[in-house]
């Protein structure tokens, strides 16, 4: 499994290390509000030791080829995450989950991000599917796979609990027939 996927000159996707807890930390703390209405794992309890459980949990994951989650770097700085969150390997599918940081919303970052991660998916984990869900209020957040040529295939009504209440939860399916035929611009 590739340990780092080069996005673009100033980014890069890299297997998170034990040295990013800090950085993982501050992150969600500088971004708690912009995150958490979505994210069921970002609670007024996230710590330091939360941070450092996920990366050892998200280490091993890796190395089992379960999930394979990358912290976005920019610069050197970490400013989101994007990865595959669950895998059916008999199926040749995976899932990719993302966030980013709210001062680089907008700016093309999980657009390139996935495209890297579906190029890689097909060319070298040899999968046929990948899929996103997203919550259906969550805009930004839907506009990526609908960028990268993903087809809606339903909602999932009131499907996920959220800190507070239930969402519908928008699901989308790319093929690799698909991608190659032109979607991978």
């Amino acid at each position: 499994m590739m340990r780092i996927l080069r996005v673009d000159e100033e980014t890069e996707l890299r297997r998170y290390d034990e040295s990013d807890a800090g950085e993982l930390l501050a992150a969600v703390t500088e971004n708690f509000e912009h995150l958490r209405p979505f994210l069921h794992w970002v609670t007024p309890e996230y710590s330091l030791e939360t941070a450092r459980q996920f990366i050892e949990q998200s280490q091993k994951a890796f190395d089992e080829r379960t999930r394979l989650g990358y912290g976005i770097f920019f610069n050197r700085k970490l400013i989101g995450s994007a990865g595959f969150v669950n895998f059916s390997w008999d199926s040749r599918r995976a899932e990719i989950g993302y966030w980013i940081a709210k001062g680089f919303e907008g700016k093309g970052v999980i657009t390139k991000s996935c495209r890297v991660l579906i190029n890689y998916a097909f060319t070298e984990l040899n999968l046929n599917r990948i899929e996103i869900r997203c919550a259906t209020e969550n805009y930004r957040s839907r506009a990526i796979p609908e960028r990268l040529g993903f087809k809606l295939e339903g909602v999932l009504r009131q499907a996920q609990w959220r800190h507070t209440r239930l969402y519908d939860i928008a699901f989308y399916g790319l093929l690799k027939k698909d991608w190659d035929e032109g979607n991978n611009k």
